[in-house]
């Protein structure tokens, strides 16, 4: 137990200081991932034409929704697949392969760390949201909070689970990030961050449901905001953990497979 929390210290304090090295380039991902800030503007504007709601959703609910969509999807993002693609196609991958643990936790701290870096700039957007939009509540108590943390949690892993398994598809295919671009082009609109779902025709949401896509940014933001409580807090919990389980089944599947063809090479 003692020599897996010391690796786990020294990667966190590694990845860490190589990410604060990068501070500017993280602001700049952070303003990449602006689409639910833009869809705020949108439909607050949709609103206001419209005698101020739209769906039963006030200027105020709007703000409220897609600043915590944002704010979701700012801790619930991945990058890995580039990573491996590039770490395999290139060989780094095989150096990495004689540590004492799973190229998966070097992965994982890269993330957590990045996301600890970024953390600053994203409570200074999130204030600057609540005070331009009046009456924006992004959470009703402390209760959502400590729910949203375990559900935002679970979120990251079904998509950083998606996007690793992804990259493990480079063991077999040259253009497998390719997949990674179809999942951005998709998520917005499945996710939740265009427009909550309660916008969506029925038997399009009915189709939805049946993904990992609204678990990874609209139910954890509904959690947030107070909009979900009781038994569908629990039901959502338990499909993020199946889906959280199911990717890491199909990554170790993946990964076995995909080592075995990497040594065939000689790699």
């Amino acid at each position: 137990m003692s020599a897996a929390l010391n690796k786990t210290r020294v990667l966190l304090e590694v990845w860490f200081a190589y990410m604060s090295a990068y501070r500017a380039e993280i602001v700049i991902w952070i303003l990449n991932g602006s689409l639910p800030l833009i869809m705020l503007g949108i439909w607050i504007g949709k609103a206001n034409a419209e005698d101020g709601t739209v769906n039963g959703f006030t200027p105020s609910d709007f703000a409220a929704y897609f600043l915590a969509a944002w704010l979701t999807q700012q801790f619930a993002g991945a990058w890995v697949s580039w990573e491996l693609d590039y770490q395999i196609r290139h060989g780094e991958l095989s150096p990495k392969l004689l540590r004492p643990f799973d190229v998966l936790w070097e992965h994982l701290a890269q993330h957590v760390t990045e996301r600890l870096v970024r953390l600053p700039f994203i409570i200074i957007i999130l204030f600057i949201g609540v005070l331009l939009v009046p009456n924006t509540q992004l959470t009703p108590n402390i209760s959502h909070v400590l729910i949203y943390t375990l559900s935002v949690v679970m979120a990251f892993m079904i998509r950083f689970l998606i996007s690793y398994c992804i990259g493990l598809l480079t063991f077999w295919f040259e253009q497998a990030t390719a997949l990674d671009e179809m999942y951005f082009v998709a998520a917005a609109f499945l996710t939740g961050s265009f427009a909550p779902l309660e916008f969506y025709p029925p038997a399009v949401r009915a189709i939805i449901e049946w993904t990992p896509f609204p678990y990874t940014i609209y139910y954890p933001t509904q959690l947030l905001t107070g909009a979900i409580s009781g038994t569908e807090t629990l039901r959502i919990l338990t499909v993020q953990i199946a889906w959280v389980s199911i990717f890491a089944i199909l990554r170790l599947f993946l990964w076995k497979h995909g080592l075995r063809r990497y040594g065939a090479f000689g790699a």
